[in-house]
């Protein structure tokens, strides 16, 4: 998708003024906004968005996740929503619906507005920035408890735009054991905390493995990065998530793991993480 091919819910006519008004609004309907970030990419941050929205929606609550990766989005993929859906439009408020998707979750995605699943969004960052606002401010998500962001990786124009649009928003930075992913991780830390946003702490993805044929806990890097990581910058580490092959699998397939698997040790470790933002979020 081209810069010249604008969606049809892009309603170019909205004033900037009215589409502040109205991200401010859907703001304050919406409990608590949780940003999932990363300074790297593919250390399972739309894994661990996806499956924190799933969690939060299995046990009642009202969930909408925003995919916030406009050239490379993959929520609904993981979620299993058909990118054949377009977002219902209100022309005369000009705006639109986000995507029922499982357990009443609520979807907004770019994957939605391209021809197919192989067509680039090839856009400019100020084209992207105007669509996360359209996301967050012409998307009528009613009230919410939570709101997951999935962002791409690093700290340049969606993460940006983000992290200046939402003031009360929580921040949870994804990284692995390695190295260079904790590198990048910690200057993602930093850019939260410059831009006086709340840094609810770390998730370390794919911390080890249980090796499947004599039960043996391996760790696939060198431990103790992402503790480092949180003490140096006084947040909590949330959790500790275990590499299985079965958690990417069920990604590629649609359902998320904590569903499909829920006493495997991935989604038992989540499920602790879960338990631990909420209690963190809801008893502040």
């Amino acid at each position: 998708m081209s810069e010249e091919n604008v969606p049809d819910i892009n309603l170019k006519e909205m004033m900037v003024d009215e589409r502040e008004k109205n991200i401010k609004k859907n703001m304050e309907q919406i409990k608590h906004k949780i940003v999932i970030i990363s300074g790297k990419g593919g250390v399972g941050k739309t894994t661990v968005a996806v499956n924190l929205a799933m969690s939060l929606a299995s046990i009642g609550l009202r969930v909408g996740i925003l995919d916030v990766d406009i050239t490379g989005p993959n929520v609904i993929k993981m979620l299993g929503v058909d990118p054949e859906l377009k977002p219902k439009v209100d022309a005369e408020a000009k705006r639109f619906y986000p995507i029922d998707g499982p357990l009443r979750l609520k979807v907004m995605s770019m994957a939605f507005l391209t021809l197919s699943s192989d067509d680039p969004v090839i856009w400019r960052g100020p084209m992207k920035m105007s669509a996360v606002r359209q996301f967050l401010g012409d998307a009528i998500w009613g009230e919410l408890d939570y709101l997951i962001c999935d962002l791409p990786p690093g700290t340049s124009d969606e993460t940006l735009d983000i992290l200046q649009l939402i003031p009360d928003e929580n921040v949870v930075v994804i990284t692995t054991p390695q190295e260079v992913a904790l590198m990048d991780a910690r200057k993602t830390i930093k850019m939260a905390m410059v831009m006086e946003r709340k840094v609810l702490g770390i998730i370390e993805n794919m911390s080890g493995f249980n090796c499947p044929h004599c039960g043996e806990y391996i760790d696939l890097y060198p431990p103790g990065g992402a503790e480092k990581a949180a003490t140096d910058f006084k947040v909590q580490l949330l959790g500790k998530i275990p590499f299985e092959t079965e958690v990417s699998q069920q990604g590629d397939q649609g359902l998320p793991f904590i569903l499909k698997y829920p006493e495997s040790k991935s989604a038992k470790a989540f499920k602790e993480t879960v338990k631990k933002i909420r209690e963190i979020l809801e008893k502040s």
